[in-house]
């Protein structure tokens, strides 16, 4: 019988587990032990409320999750629509939708081929998402004020354009104050100390730029909302940082912050990923008694809010709650999660009255015996034995024992050279070929894979990078940041729209004369005078006029006298400026926009070979990164699809050009300048490629060959008191050079576990070969070997590499 009545035909749990071993044995996959975590992990018991699964790497924990969920619709009966399951990401959500589908769809062919029957279960009304895209799916299916207000969830680029753009209108009744709330909580060093990135040169201020001071803004919304309000607001507990620096407004402060942004994104009928789930938890009522089972995957990487979420689901009577996690691999601290949520799931049942069970999955079907056996050593020597909720890490009987994990030391330029001679010899990031059809997989992975150049030094990830290219490999680095790069077709392109806006030209200026360069939205007044521009009725960063230079003066040109093609490029862009001031003079409309005029210069042949596209170009330039401002849905600016329509003053012949183009400059030009963006492009190049990953990046994710470096970042304090004093705690801390400084044991312990779980999750990915990188002398931040791994090699044979003389070699063996 289904939970909203009508006979349905179903199968019995034993056909039901028969089936399933006939679908992994076709799969090549091992049938599950009777009785044993898999079968337990797998079935509903009745009565059941909450089942919590720890799943090491490994161990097939998506795979028993689908089958959780099969179980309910094809032996229990509940209606497709009333399961929920939760990922963390979209392309999680859409992996683990797709194998839901294969899955069930083996399943009716087992059943059907032994002559059997069941009803189809619909799995495709299975409602799969993350816990933000459901949340808004939920509101506007069952409130009915939300789905009258046609709100609408923008993402995290769109929330850090609007603050940028609406910060003075949004957080103050007075734009002009010069002590509004915002102000004052960015000059809180005790507060603002504790998101300022740990590598930042002490003499920088931060947050200094506009995108900076975004970013602080975004950082205390999220918290106040995602932590503090569901720890603390209703017990009237302060803010610890208030406490331990005797800040008497700072908890007010916040919370000002937060009801100011709320009324902002209400008065524009959008939400962002925090307040939605605000939103939800409000409203959460509404829906509990159209669900019947809750699915949450990597429960881990929940915060504060979502434990509300997901623990207020058990507030309808029926509604059953399934999660499924490793605390080793939980990662997104500093994106506000908070690994207690993972281990006190359990005391909240009992404290509750809820019945609850755990299932433990351990046995690693990923990985070689001695990558496991290496995995399971440096879980024990590090600071995860003492953090980890209780369990094992085995590999199954029968796995292939493997080659020993080695460690490489030698100069970082000879082991990317070695990496690259490696990886070509065994066909990886190589197209598959009739004699090679699946080449093997790779990765190097990394605590950060950035390309630009720090402190004037080349970044580790890119010299890797070049190396594996050397050697005709493909290489795809996700964090490659090309979109932001003064190469790259997106920076060229806008910088000509800049050169449109607010062209760069020579000028003499003050009372000697010189010749210097001047432009209207530049600071200094004389320069603003001399430019052929009407300065914005608004002041606008000028840092999209750094794009513009950098196009001109390429290859060798000047201001005034660009070289090669830009010469081409940068004529007729002074051409088309022209023409629609000599058309909206004469009275004239004219039809070109933005949109038309890059159609346009995408047809020179600068461009025409890169493979970019008009529609590309818009993804990567407006829709996915300017929605806020282009979109027609958007009641906030003019759209800059609109034609451009330029005029002259009639006192000074200087051009006029509407606002809405200066606030283009303005936003495109600092995201650009100030955030690493993705270049678009870049994920063609992903497949059979050899993957440049960080280790957050790779979480999730196996290849046959695995190279970790850059595993001994210092121990940060930062994201452990964020948490711990948003929710109320009082940790002391001191601030030392503009950083948190602290010696509460408790805080340092759980930061140490946080940064070796990231090297944990590394080595975890690797299926057939674990290879460790190290160069001594290399002194840049975060490339130091980890203590655990300096240890675990240090009786290691020392070997040299029989191709790079400048390299040793040491292998593991586990005694």
């Amino acid at each position: 019988m289904s939970a909203g009545g009508g006979e349905r035909q179903l199968l019995s749990e034993e056909m039901f587990f028969k089936h399933v071993d006939q679908v992994l044995t076709a799969n090549r996959r091992a049938p599950l032990g009777p009785g044993g975590p898999q079968h337990r992990s797998i079935r509903v018991n009745p009565g059941e409320r909450v089942l919590q699964i720890l799943a090491g790497p490994g161990s097939g924990k998506t795979e028993m999750l689908v089958w959780r969920v099969l179980f309910e619709l094809l032996v229990r009966g509940v209606q497709s629509e009333r399961l929920l399951v939760t990922t963390f990401t979209n392309k999680a959500a859409t992996e683990l939708g797709i194998r839901l589908v294969e899955r069930c769809d083996q399943i009716l062919g087992s059943v059907r081929s032994s002559h059997g029957s069941v009803d189809d279960p619909h799995v495709h009304d299975v409602r799969i998402g993350t816990i933000h895209s459901l949340c808004d799916a939920l509101l506007a299916e069952f409130d009915t004020n939300y789905m009258e207000a046609g709100t609408e969830v923008i993402d995290e680029i769109e929330t850090r354009v609007r603050i940028a753009r609406d910060r003075y209108f949004a957080f103050r009744e007075d734009p002009r104050n010069p002590n509004a709330v915002d102000i004052r909580l960015l000059r809180n060093e005790p507060l603002v100390s504790l998101f300022r990135p740990p590598w930042l040169d002490p003499r920088r201020p931060w947050p200094s730029t506009t995108m900076q001071q975004v970013d602080a803004l975004m950082a205390l919304l999220a918290q106040q909302t995602e932590t503090w309000m569901p720890r603390c607001l209703q017990a009237g507990i302060p803010n610890g940082c208030q406490m331990v620096h005797g800040l008497s407004n700072l908890t007010a402060d916040l919370e000002k912050l937060r009801h100011r942004w709320e009324v902002y994104l209400d008065k524009n009928q959008v939400l962002d990923f925090v307040t939605i789930q605000k939103r939800f938890l409000d409203r959460q009522h509404l829906i509990l008694s159209h669900i019947d089972h809750v699915f949450v995957d990597e429960f881990q990487d929940t915060n504060p809010i979502q434990f509300g979420i997901h623990a207020n689901w058990l507030k309808g009577s029926q509604t059953r709650l399934t999660v499924v996690g490793d605390d080793d691999q939980s990662l997104y601290r500093f994106r506000g999660s908070d690994i207690s949520c993972f281990n006190q799931l359990e005391p909240h049942c009992k404290s509750s009255g809820i019945a609850y069970r755990q299932e433990k999955l351990e046995e690693n079907w990923r990985s070689t015996r001695r990558i496991v056996d290496f995995a399971r050593a440096f879980r024990e020597a590090s600071a995860l034995k003492a953090s980890s909720m209780q369990k094992r890490i085995i590999a199954p009987s029968g796995a292939e024992l493997g080659l020993p994990p080695r460690l490489l030391v030698g100069p970082w330029e000879k082991i990317g050279a070695c990496v690259a001679d490696e990886l070509a010899r065994i066909g990886a990031g190589r197209l598959p070929t009739a004699e090679v059809p699946v080449p093997p997989s790779a990765a190097v992975l990394m605590f950060s894979t950035s390309e630009r150049p720090v402190q004037s030094e080349d970044s580790a990830a890119l010299t890797l990078r070049l190396k594996l290219q050397a050697n005709l490999l493909r290489a795809y680095n996700p964090r490659n940041k090309t979109a932001a790069e003064y190469e790259s077709p997106i920076a060229e392109l806008f910088g000509l729209l800049s050169y449109l806006i607010d062209p760069v030209i020579k000028a003499p200026v003050g009372k000697g004369g010189r010749m210097v360069e001047v432009y209207a939205s530049v600071d200094e007044q004389s320069k603003k005078d001399a430019a052929p521009t009407v300065p914005p009725s608004f002041r606008i960063s000028d840092a999209h006029a750094s794009f513009q230079k950098a196009f001109i003066k390429a290859d060798g040109g000047n201001i005034g006298s660009p070289v090669g093609n830009r010469r081409e490029l940068v004529e007729y862009i002074d051409q088309i400026r022209s023409d629609l001031i000599s058309t909206t003079s004469n009275g004239d409309r004219t039809r070109l926009s933005i949109a038309g005029l890059v159609a346009r210069l995408l047809t020179f042949d600068r461009y025409r070979g890169k493979g970019y596209t008009v529609e590309l170009f818009r993804q990567g330039l407006f829709t996915t990164l300017l929605e806020a401002t282009i979109a027609p849905s958007r009641m906030s600016m003019k759209s800059l699809d609109a034609a451009m329509e330029p005029t002259r003053d009639p006192k000074n012949r200087k051009i006029i050009w509407p606002d809405q183009f200066w606030q283009f400059l303005n936003l495109m030009g600092t995201l650009l300048d100030h955030t690493s963006l993705d270049d678009v492009e870049v994920e063609a190049f992903a497949e059979h490629a050899v993957a440049i990953m960080t280790f957050h990046q790779a979480k999730g994710l196996e290849f046959d060959h695995v190279y970790v470096a850059a595993t001994g970042r210092e121990v940060n304090p930062h994201a452990v008191l964020q948490t711990m004093l948003f929710s109320g705690k009082r940790p002391h801390y001191d601030i030392v050079d503009r950083q948190p400084v602290t010696r509460d044991k408790d805080v340092l312990a759980l930061a140490a576990a946080d940064r070796d779980r990231e090297v944990y999750v590394a080595l975890t990915r690797a299926k057939k070969r674990l290879t460790f990188l190290w160069d001594p002398k290399d002194e840049r931040p975060n490339l130091e070997l980890h203590q655990v791994l300096k240890t675990s090699f240090a009786q290691c044979p020392r070997k040299q590499h029989p191709e790079f003389p400048d390299i040793t070699v040491q292998e593991w063996n586990y005694a």
